[in-house]
């Protein structure tokens, strides 16, 4: 618990911060609010629970160090090594709102991360759990933050944990830990991979029980057993989860048992398969009612923005998969989608190298729409296709795409995927791929609906 004669500094002022503003007004602890976005627009919702004169927006400074005991990071901020140095090296505190979190010493708590699939994994287990009959919620990374599962009594507590979150969290203890898998990504803040994949296997450090992808090599813990492993192959042993292929169908087995088949859900692509996997080995793991929660698992619906089929109409459908800001997320979209795809890419990139992209899309029959901040990067790595253009923004490109899809259906009667699948983060033109994705679905249902 925070004690201090001095005001605790909450460094951020998103989601994250103002959810911390609210516990420490809750719990009688007074503080100041820091933001570096200078020019940041205050909704009157938040001036109505923080005062005015409790925030201070614009550059951190060290003196503000002198002012405070307690430090609060939100998972968005960055803060420069020399001001955390500063911090430390006066005997200070920092921590985020996690590790507030874990001083409540909540039971039945599950941890989730990973560079893709660690929304669907804790949406998936959220959703089973509710259909055994428990009450649950899903926190962190995933809409509500988690110190808002406090004022509530749950007998689950799913947290997704985001590298971000990871980075500057001292301790979480859990019952259950899983990595869905780790690739590279946000190394403008991470600085290397290696570094990235360090922050990942945190979330194992003080876990009662872990969950191991057996199939990814970035994932690394020392003596660890395949007992309840995952994976996107056949399971090793009994109980065990994977695929096993039998007559041109997927199913998801356990074992040597095969517990359900593709076409018995409702989630697109074979990486959602592997995401069920990783669900039931929790499921498994915490000795509930597994083939409760398979029956569970077959009304469950796409999330919003990931593989989100919105709209289906001539012939024409419409993918909003705005959640997919890395290569290998675009990847599995893209596997997962049979016949002709138009295919839109674009925003802010993460990196210079798409040599994985390209040698997945030079066996694909796709259109590229390149938009955004990167396009001309994106046009000049990916070489494999013809067929491109590129365009300003996303209404631009849901216009492009309208018009390649009734040209081809011209000379072909064919079913053709319009895919929104960026492969980049959306800060050149969205505050988040939220926004972006519901701009793409908004301008699709005004227009094609």
């Amino acid at each position: 618990m925070i004690t201090s004669k001095l005001p605790t500094a909450i460094i951020g002022l998103g989601k994250t911060g103002i959810s911390v503003a609210k516990y420490f007004k809750k719990n009688g602890i007074e503080f100041m609010v820091y933001d570096t976005r200078k020019d940041l627009e205050i909704p009157i919702s938040i001036k109505n629970e923080i005062k005015e004169e409790n925030i201070i927006l614009g550059p951190l400074k060290n003196k503000l160090i002198l002012s405070h005991d307690n430090f609060v990071v939100s998972p968005g901020v960055c803060l420069e090594k020399d001001f955390i140095e500063n911090i430390e090296n006066q005997n200070k505190n920092i921590q985020t709102d996690i590790d507030i979190f874990d001083s409540y010493k909540r039971k039945n708590i599950i941890c989730i991360t990973g560079s893709n699939g660690k929304t669907s994994v804790t949406l998936i287990l959220e959703h089973m759990l509710k259909f055994l009959g428990k009450k649950v919620k899903a926190g962190g990374n995933v809409g509500t933050p988690v110190l808002e599962l406090l004022y509530h009594d749950y007998e689950y507590h799913i947290l997704e944990l985001s590298s971000f979150q990871l980075e500057m969290t001292k301790k979480i203890q859990c019952d259950v830990s899983l990595i869905t898998n780790i690739t590279p990504d946000h190394l403008d803040r991470h600085k290397s991979f290696e570094n990235y994949k360090k922050i990942k296997h945190k979330i194992f450090l003080n876990s009662n029980s872990i969950v191991i992808n057996r199939t990814d090599k970035n994932i690394n813990v020392k003596n660890a057993s395949l007992e309840n492993s995952f994976g996107c192959d056949t399971p090793p042993n009994k109980s065990s989860f994977g695929i096993i292929k039998q007559d041109g169908t997927n199913y998801i087995a356990k074992g040597s048992e095969k517990i359900l088949s593709e076409n018995e859900i409702k989630l697109i692509g074979g990486h959602n398969l592997e995401n069920i996997c990783a669900s039931l080995a929790v499921i498994n793991l915490l000795n509930l009612d597994l083939e409760k929660a398979v029956n569970g698992i077959k009304d469950f619906k796409s999330i919003n923005h990931r593989m989100e089929k919105f709209c289906d109409k001539n012939k024409i459908t419409w993918i909003n998969d705005s959640k997919s800001t890395n290569i290998e997320s675009t990847i599995s979209a893209v596997k997962s989608i049979p016949g002709k795809i138009i295919l839109i890419l674009g925003g802010r990139s993460k990196t210079n190298n798409y040599d994985k992209l390209q040698e997945v899309l030079q066996n694909k029959p796709v259109y590229l729409i390149l938009y955004g901040e990167c396009k001309n990067l994106l046009d000049e790595n990916i070489q494999t296709k013809k067929n491109k253009i590129l365009v300003e923004d996303i209404k631009s490109a849901i216009d492009e795409a309208y018009m390649i899809a009734k040209t081809i259906q011209k000379s072909e009667e064919r079913k053709i995927t319009i895919l929104l699948s960026p492969a980049c983060s959306s800060f050149d033109m969205y505050s988040s791929y939220e926004e972006r994705g519901d701009h793409f679905k908004s301008e699709v249902l005004r227009k094609h609906g």
